[in-house]
């Protein structure tokens, strides 16, 4: 699967840099290993999960996500992801703690309502791109992974499918 796939680079990118990301004293993670190792960052590994995914969204909303949509959220815990994808530098939205899972699922019910009121095909974000406006996207009725600037339809197709988006990214 890709996700695994993408649990794969990233830890082998925690392997190679140990990475640190910002502590947020009301947002704690399972990820966060160790103390503070200066006055706002912390070392943090992925952190698997189980039994958690998009299907109670899914029957709220009244859609199908893709498989690899519900595994790309739901496989494991981590800060936000820092990838290239041709050459671009994008970043991967993953839920930080149970918690964040809970605010993510409220957010992508909010992005798939405007979708629908605005009468537009209905996407779910993956990811953020170099432009503030302009998100990653998957197409519920496709499958394709999309750039797609905010309130408009998807505008440019990236791959396929997020299996084969994250064959791509080159994680950083």
């Amino acid at each position: 699967m890709s996700e695994t796939l993408l649990l794969q680079q990233t830890l082998n990118q925690f392997n190679q840099l140990h990475p640190t990301t910002f502590h947020d004293d009301a947002w704690p993670s399972p990820c966060e290993i160790g103390g503070l190792l200066d006055d706002e960052q912390i070392a943090w590994l992925p952190v698997a999960r189980e039994g958690e995914s998009l299907n109670a969204l899914a029957k709220a909303l009244e859609v199908q996500f893709p498989i690899a949509l519900h595994q790309f959220y739901s496989e494991f815990f981590a800060p936000n992801i820092q990838a290239t994808f041709e050459g671009h530098g994008i970043e991967l939205i993953q839920p930080w703690s149970k918690d964040d899972f809970e605010r993510l699922q409220e957010n992508i019910t909010g992005h798939v309502l405007m979708k629908r009121r605005l009468k537009q095909p209905e996407t779910v974000f993956i990811g953020l791109t170099e432009q503030d406006d302009v998100l990653i996207t998957v197409e519920l009725a496709t499958g394709n992974v999309c750039l797609e600037q905010l309130g408009k339809k998807p505008h440019h197709i990236l791959a396929s499918s997020l299996e084969a988006f994250v064959e791509q990214l080159s994680i950083i």
